[in-house]
């Protein structure tokens, strides 16, 4: 079986860069969930939707991609999860990715959406894993 990890990065469809700066950038990304996902397991067997921890994953993971390396989360601000994500729904996952000095590292204000709407918004610190 495969890590939540792997899945989730199986899972990205695309992904790019809309902007690129000395003081940040902006990324997107596209995440097609099968219905095999392993987010999914036990959350909830009759009626499965994508827990709020994998979708903070999604956002660390296209961050990673962007600064190419491994990023531990270090905080979560204002995070509202206002929408379901099910089996084969798409979700955009949309971010500014801009530096923090203190502790060095970055912060994401992110937004995640799929074809209805908001599924999630707020702003998620990082800093390098060594």
């Amino acid at each position: 079986m495969l890590s939540l990890e792997e899945a989730l990065r199986q899972s990205l469809s695309s992904w790019q860069f809309e902007r690129r700066e000395s003081d940040g950038m902006r990324l997107a990304g596209e995440y097609l969930f099968a219905p095999d996902f392993p987010g999914f397991a036990g959350h909830f067997p009759a009626w499965p939707i994508l827990p709020a921890v994998v979708q903070l994953a999604a956002v660390r993971q296209l961050a990673e991609l962007a600064v190419t390396g491994k990023l531990l989360t270090a905080g979560c601000l204002g995070a509202k999860f206002r929408g379901m994500v099910r089996p084969q729904e798409r979700l955009t996952v949309a971010f500014d990715l801009t530096p923090l000095v203190d502790p060095v590292g970055w912060q994401a204000k992110f937004k995640l959406t799929k074809a209805d709407g908001l599924v999630a918004s707020g702003k998620l610190n990082f800093i390098n894993q060594p």
